[in-house]
């Protein structure tokens, strides 16, 4: 059975996702699957921050040349590469959709 990995995500306006995403059955460490995804939406939420040029348009596509570069790296077949970028985003975002909102109850 494939773990899951659990995610609270929190949005500027109070909006808040329980996002329980699949993980893929060669993932070494959800815990450390869980600390990358944290540390890139902290970083993320830091350099968002103090930019008012940036659109959600403009930081989907660097999120998308981000991974199109460390899929690149990688050094397998482009076609498994690809294959594998579609299937983890594919499942991902599943995932993310069926997340249902709520209002966090941070201060």
């Amino acid at each position: 059975m494939n773990q899951t990995l659990t995610i609270t995500a929190i949005t500027a306006s109070g909006r808040a996702y329980d996002i329980d995403f699949p993980l893929h059955p060669e993932s070494r460490s959800a815990a450390g699957v869980g600390a990358l995804v944290t540390d890139l939406l902290d970083c993320l939420s830091r350099s968002l921050a103090t930019r008012q040029d940036v659109s959600d348009g403009d930081v989907m596509q660097a999120l998308a040349m981000t991974l199109a570069v460390r899929a690149r790296m990688l050094g397998a077949s482009p076609e498994t590469t690809s294959g594998l970028v579609q299937e983890l985003f594919q499942t991902a975002y599943a995932a993310a959709r069926a997340a249902t909102p709520y209002v966090s109850g941070r201060a």
